[in-house]
């Protein structure tokens, strides 16, 4: 082989055997490991899975040809990608095996496309790494850097989607899911990658800690978070100070068909039937997931103006509600609409859509008079692509297609989610609605902090398997990088009360159809709910430091 046709780390043992790996040889390996990396989040959190990925990756990169080093790398991480973002989502095709104007070959096609189209993020960042490639350990920095960038963008551009991010292979509640308090998710990422593309260096130059020496470096850093971690759960409080008030979250187990084929007060009264009532129940607040009120027939809230925060219940329904509600709150999932008047004539039939908004909602209901009344009121503001609405509509809108939510053109966004005060012997609270539980950050800071998170979430979108598993894992993170209490009611998932450790207190059981607990106590604010990006910032800026230093345990600095 030619000079010009090497690999820039052609010294290293490890570039003979994958060497020999070009063209599809190279790219299935690829696929293979980022499939396995899958293994490392929810529900397996087989961290190790991702360690050799991850090495595999780096490994991939140091033996691609010189010649065309940027092009190879570009497939391969490509492949590497799709494999781990087709498997670690391919649940996302349930989604249209529920809805009878979709079918489950339509959603396999678009999990693919959605797969494939996320991969492109991490492929065209390590691409551009090739100036800043070694042949010794500082490469490993110039990786992480580049895959953490990747991830960044793919969290915030188009909407974001923030999902797999490789801080979740660590079980939310354990020691090292702790570090997410001082340096969020994105934070914990960049550490996690490091850990995990470390043992590409084994096979670099020199003997002893020449090979071992980054290696011994990041399994010790782990260890201090791991330590730390520990520390922190050990010294929390089991008991919760102060009143906080009970809360039940409640869900009948019902599928989305099942939901969308029933009567709306059908659907209703068995919300009602796992909500409990004085005598069985001690809770103060009840809460009900994303959804839980179906819109085949009407809406439970009707605006009387566009945009308006006035609002009436529908009267149908109040009854079933103060009959079981009693001097509780409830908190529900509800589609919204408006004009009033234009809303009533739709769905009574008389009317199409034009002129009409609609969103999806969390409706707080005080039912403590004895008569329901709306004591606030929340629209999602991150709507999921797609699912909620589709990108783009007036250009696309004469192909016909529709949300899988089955509402039009989709829902309307509002505004971000500020803290809601329902009652004066609670903590006030937040609401974030399915989607917007995989934000780090989406909670308000400062004095607009609230005390506890509600989580308002359908997963019976994607039956009972992975995704509702990561889901909920995701969702705890919140708790942990915020530092408070997080009660969430998930249609078809996993519904739970969890600690500000991010620690599961109660999770439903599904022939009980709820999990009811004290509220836990809120802690003080986290690092990262102060600084956040700094922290993140800071991490990042180490990564450019590692990088930028004389290597101590390699003597050549080889660039493709």
């Amino acid at each position: 082989m030619t000079a010009a046709a090497q690999s820039p780390s052609q010294a290293l043992p490890i570039r003979p055997l994958l060497a020999r790996l070009t063209g599809w040889r190279a790219h299935a390996l690829a696929l293979a490991a980022g499939a396995m990396a899958t293994l490392a989040h929810a529900p397996f959190h087989v961290v190790p899975a991702l360690i050799v990925a991850m090495t595999i990756l780096v490994w991939l990169m140091d033996s691609a040809p010189l010649k065309t080093w940027r092009k190879a790398v570009f497939a391969r991480a490509w492949w590497f990608a799709a494999g781990h973002f087709v498997s670690g989502l391919h649940w996302v095709s349930q989604a249209f095996a529920v809805n009878p104007d979709f079918n489950l070959a339509l959603g396999v096609l678009a999990t693919l496309a959605l797969g494939c189209g996320l991969a492109v993020f991490p492929a065209v960042c390590l691409a551009l790494a090739k100036p800043f490639w070694t042949d010794d350990y500082r490469r490993i920095p110039v990786f992480v850097l580049a895959y953490t960038l990747a991830d960044l963008l793919r969290g915030h551009l188009f909407g974001g989607f923030p999902w797999l991010l490789s801080a979740y292979v660590w079980a939310p509640g354990g020691a090292v899911s702790q570090t997410a308090s001082v340096v969020g998710a994105y934070g914990l990422t960049v550490l996690t990658l490091l850990l995990a593309a470390s043992p590409a260096a084994i096979f670099d130059h020199g003997r002893g800690v020449r090979r071992f020496g980054f290696v011994m470096v990041s399994a010790l850093g782990f260890g201090l978070l791991w330590g730390f971690g520990f520390q922190r759960l050990s010294s929390a409080s089991i008991a919760v100070p102060g009143a906080t008030p009970v809360v039940r979250v409640a869900e009948p187990g019902l599928s989305q068909r099942e939901k969308w084929a029933s009567d709306p007060d059908e659907v209703l009264l068995a919300y009602l039937g796992v909500s409990g009532d004085s005598e069985t129940s001690s809770a103060d607040f009840v809460i009900w997931p994303e959804g839980a009120i179906p819109a085949s027939a009407y809406t439970l809230v009707n605006r009387v103006e566009p945009g308006s925060r006035t609002y009436v219940l529908e009267p149908v329904r109040t009854g079933f509600i103060a009959e079981v509600m009693g001097d509780r709150v409830l908190i529900t999932g509800a589609t919204s609409c408006a004009p009033d008047e234009a809303c009533r004539a739709y769905f009574r039939g008389e009317r199409g859509l034009e002129g009409l908004v609609f969103a999806n909602s969390a409706l707080v209901i005080d039912a403590v008079t004895g008569s329901p009344r709306p004591a606030g009121l929340y629209d999602k503001h991150r709507l999921t692509p797609f699912g909620e609405f589709i990108p783009m509509w007036s250009l696309i809108s004469t192909l016909n297609i529709a949300p899988l939510q089955r509402i039009g053109a989709g829902f309307s966004p509002g505004p971000p989610p500020q803290r809601l005060v329902v009652d004066a012997a609670a903590e006030p609270l937040v609401i974030h609605i399915c989607y917007e539980s995989i934000f780090p950050g989406f909670t308000p800071r400062g004095d607009a902090r609230p005390g506890w998170i509600v989580n308002i979430s359908n997963d019976a979108w994607f039956g009972g398997g992975v995704g509702p598993a990561q889901h909920f894992a995701i969702a705890r993170y919140r708790a942990i990088e915020e530092g408070l209490p997080l009660a969430r009611a998930a249609s078809g998932g996993i519904s739970a009360i969890i600690d500000a450790y991010g620690r599961a207190v109660d999770i439903a059981d599904p022939a009980l159809g709820y999990a009811e607990a004290q509220l836990p106590a809120t802690l003080s604010e986290t690092l990262y709910a102060r600084f956040d990006w700094w922290m993140i910032g800071g991490l990042l800026a180490g990564l450019v430091a590692m990088r930028l230093a004389a290597p101590r345990f390699a003597p050549r600095d080889v660039r493709p």
